[in-house]
């Protein structure tokens, strides 16, 4: 293609949850070559963590430290009788 000379094509596009495909074509749907390769292609990523997986997350982490808030305060309550004892 020459530098004044413009083409018309269209911009194809397949997105995915975990990748996404492109293709380039001409009016008549023909797939493009730009410097010997035909434009078109795929990028695939990592899967990604669903909301639920991130809430059990962060539930467990919440559930944890409440408990440990609850020994705390019951150490805490209970330290003076201990304290006779040991």
């Amino acid at each position: 293609m020459n530098k004044q000379q413009q083409e018309e094509y269209y911009v194809g596009l397949d997105i995915g949850t975990d990748s996404v495909g492109w293709a380039v074509s001409d009016l008549n749907y023909n797939v493009i070559k730009f410097r010997g390769k035909h434009m078109w292609g795929v990028r695939a990523f990592d899967e990604a963590q669903t909301a639920a997986e991130r809430r059990n997350f962060r539930a467990t982490r919440r559930r944890l430290h409440r408990k440990r808030q609850r020994v705390e305060l019951l150490q805490e309550i209970f330290a003076e009788e201990i304290s006779k004892i040991d």
